[in-house]
């Protein structure tokens, strides 16, 4: 199966989130040993919002999480302009005004073997 894109850009204000994977071991006299785990062990997530109309932008962008059910990994062209693998757990939709509303999506970097 074809991996899928997702194509809406989100709204101004994408915040990215940086995390190293590091072992570390701690020595009871405050000595430390760090090494890094694995050889990606650098990921970077984003949260970030899109608004617009229900039908036409809010609930496609649902169908496409729900498709995807937080296991299944999408590509995505982050706002630096690299395009990854990530994956959606998780969405929330507050209403804005009238039709409009907001999607809040919390996209985690998807490393594959």
């Amino acid at each position: 199966m074809a991996i899928k894109t997702f194509t809406w850009q989100m709204d101004m204000g994408a915040t990215p989130t940086t995390q190293y994977k590091v072992n570390k071991t701690q020595f009871g006299d405050g000595y430390a040993q760090l090494s890094s785990f694995g050889i990606n062990n650098k990921t970077r997530n984003w949260s970030g919002t899109k608004t617009g109309q229900i039908d036409n932008v809010i609930k496609p962008i649902m169908n496409f999480i729900d498709e995807h059910a937080g296991v299944i990994p999408f590509l995505w062209t982050d706002p630096f302009g690299d395009t990854k693998q990530y994956t959606c757990s998780s969405y929330s939709t507050p209403q804005r005004k009238g039709d409009y509303w907001q999607i809040s999506l919390n996209f985690e970097q998807f490393m594959s073997v």
